[in-house]
């Protein structure tokens, strides 16, 4: 019923947990395929050791390294299970709720199927993303009858049928950061029908050393942040009117507004400055519509100073993230 996709790179401390987190109730009808993506460690060995003691379970894929884009590319080229979902190799199933969603998938015959996800800090659950909440169960939408106007379009929340998958012919962009934004939004652009399995079902640990969603990394990649979010936009662009199009362009306008927020947490230099002017003035030139309704106050004070407060914003940007760290 469901095909598990975990992208693992030099992850042997972590992959263990990863994996007994897939070994539950109704296994047999779980595919579990990881992709060594050119590990320096022993990552394809301790995979290999939980395919050779359950092969109808577990796939072991050795790559060259070719970036979580890449993995999931092989993945999703090899899956065998009517939907297909992505863990990544340090974070976890609830195996509870991985039972509940895969007697759930049984009966489904929805494009997209969300369920909950929660965060994790030194082994405590710190924040529980309520996704399925205000939809009924079970119940089968579209575009223009969900409950609520906003989707939580988070990969940690998002299975999707393996054959729309396929149709839809995504491709995401190999040795890149943030493709998993890509994956989630071409993937939602694909789907026509959606359903909701009210279960706390990813575990996603925070507070890793150089994980990709800390400030450092965003500043190290933020060049793979602007091709991914062209990438979105672009696909934006083509799509019609109505409510899906309102809900994955707004989606899509967050993504690049996120782009200015985190050049405002860069420490600030002149370079600094520059690359935020050429950013949003590309965002401006190349897509219009979706720039105009970017009505985020640091951006709109930005372009109304002429970008005159970036000091000022930049400021303001570090007192609120270390409150943040803080709290």
């Amino acid at each position: 019923m469901l095909t598990v996709s975990i992208a693992a790179y030099n992850a042997k401390a972590t992959l263990p947990k990863a994996l007994d987190s897939c070994l539950v109730s109704g296994a047999e009808r779980l595919e579990v395929i990881v992709v060594d993506d050119g590990s320096t460690d022993d990552t394809a060995h301790v995979a290999e050791e939980y395919a050779a003691r359950w092969p109808e379970i577990f796939r072991v894929i050795r790559q060259p390294n070719g970036g979580y884009g890449s993995v999931q590319m092989t993945a999703l080229a090899q899956a065998q299970g009517t939907y297909f979902r992505t863990l990544d190799s340090d974070d976890w199933f609830d195996p509870d709720a991985l039972t509940k969603l895969l007697r759930y998938l049984e009966t489904c015959s929805t494009d997209a199927v969300f369920t909950n996800y929660c965060t994790v800090r030194n082994n405590q659950i710190q924040d529980v993303f309520s996704v399925c909440e205000g939809h009924k169960e079970g119940y089968v939408y579209t575009y223009d009858t969900l409950e609520q106007p906003v989707l939580n379009m988070e990969i940690h929340a998002l299975n999707c049928r393996t054959q729309m998958l396929r149709a839809a012919k995504i491709q995401l962009l190999p040795h890149c950061s943030y493709t998993d934004m890509a994956y989630t939004f071409l993937s939602m652009a694909a789907v026509q029908t959606i359903s909701f399995c009210p279960v706390d079902l990813y575990h996603y640990r925070l507070g890793r050393d150089g994980q990709s969603v800390s400030i450092e990394s965003y500043q190290k990649h933020f060049e793979d942040y602007v091709k991914v979010t062209e990438q979105i936009l672009d696909a934006a662009d083509l799509l019609p009117g109505g409510n899906k199009g309102e809900i994955l362009r707004g989606r899509a306008r967050d993504i690049a507004q996120y782009g200015i927020e985190l050049l405002l947490r860069f420490a600030p230099d002149k370079k600094v400055r520059e690359r935020l002017e050429a950013y949003d003035r590309s965002l401006r030139k190349k897509h219009p519509q979706i720039s105009a309704k970017m009505y985020n106050k640091n951006t709109k004070m930005l372009r109304n100073s002429r970008y005159c407060l970036y000091g000022l914003l930049n400021i303001y940007a570090k007192v609120k993230t270390k409150h943040r760290r803080q709290i």
